[in-house]
C-alpha cells in the first residue's frame, strides 16, 4: 500500500515538473551558428529568408503557438521574441537585414521586427504579407510623429 501511494504521489509531482519543463523549452531559440555575425548567429538577408530561419530556431511547439493565435496576438512577442530578433539580428547594428529594410523604408528595429514577425503569421497562415501596405503603416505612423 504505501510502496503504491508513493508511485501516486511521485506522478502527480514529477508529471507537472515535466510539463512545466517541456513549457521553459518551448521559448529557447536554437539559432543557426555563424562565427562571422556581430552575435556569433545567422542573420537573415530578407524577410522571406528570415522566415526559414525561424522555422529552424524555434521550438515546433512555439510555431504551432504562433500560426494558431491571431495577426494582432503577435504583439505579445514584442519584448521577447522580437527584442531577441532587433538584438541578435544586428537591427540596430546596421547588418544586412537591416540594410534590407532601410531600402524599403523602414529604419526603426522595432518597426523591422514588427513586420517580421506579423509577416511570419501571415506566412504560416497561408495569408498575403501584404510587405507595401505593411511598409506604409509605418511611414504613416513616424509621418504623424513628426508632425506633432
Amino acid at each position: 500500500m504505501l510502496r503504491k501511494l508513493l508511485i501516486l504521489l511521485s506522478l502527480v509531482v514529477v508529471i507537472p515538473l515535466l510539463s512545466l519543463a517541456s513549457e521553459e523549452d518551448k521559448y529557447k531559440v536554437n539559432p543557426t551558428p555563424d562565427p562571422n555575425a556581430p552575435f556569433g548567429v545567422y542573420i537573415p538577408k530578407d524577410l522571406n529568408d528570415s522566415f526559414s530561419e525561424l522555422q529552424k530556431m524555434l521550438h515546433p511547439a512555439l510555431v504551432e503557438e504562433i500560426k494558431h493565435g491571431s495577426e494582432s496576438d503577435m504583439i505579445k512577442y514584442h519584448f521577447g521574441l522580437g527584442r531577441w530578433i532587433r538584438n541578435n539580428w544586428a537591427l540596430w547594428k546596421g547588418s544586412r537585414l537591416s540594410r534590407y529594410f532601410n531600402e524599403v523604408g523602414i529604419y526603426h528595429p522595432d518597426d523591422m521586427s514588427g513586420i517580421i514577425l506579423d509577416s511570419f503569421w501571415r506566412h504560416l497562415n497561408g495569408k498575403e504579407i501584404e510587405l507595401e501596405a505593411q511598409i506604409e503603416k509605418y511611414k504613416a505612423y513616424w509621418e504623424k510623429v513628426k508632425q506633432q
